[in-house]
């Protein structure tokens, strides 16, 4: 047999309304919310992450200056190296195509 159950139960274990058990579920946490070492932990948390951010952002900057300028220049100096290269070989190939002197 199927159990009926008074409009707005849906479901709750002790035929109270959902909203009911909501609350209820809303001033426990609000309780333990209050609890001292949970402050604690809470602002705990709040100082780590605020350093967490602060720290990251000039670990971020460090590095992005120090690519910048320590890596660019070799890149630049590598990519010139390779474009010389490139000359050399088309004008090595250049000599080796032409038609020979009599």
């Amino acid at each position: 047999l199927k159990s009926r159950r008074a409009p707005g139960t849906h479901g709750s274990p002790g035929g109270e309304p959902l909203s009911a058990a909501m609350g209820a579920v809303f001033s426990a946490l609000a309780a333990a919310m209050r609890n001292p070492k949970v402050t604690r932990a809470k602002n705990r948390m709040a100082k780590l992450v605020s350093t967490a951010w602060w720290l990251g952002g000039n670990v971020l900057w460090t590095v992005s200056t120090g690519l910048l300028v320590l890596g660019v220049p070799v890149l630049v100096e590598y990519e010139r190296e390779c474009q010389m290269f490139e000359q050399m070989a088309q004008a090595q190939s250049a000599q080796m195509n032409a038609p020979a002197a009599l």
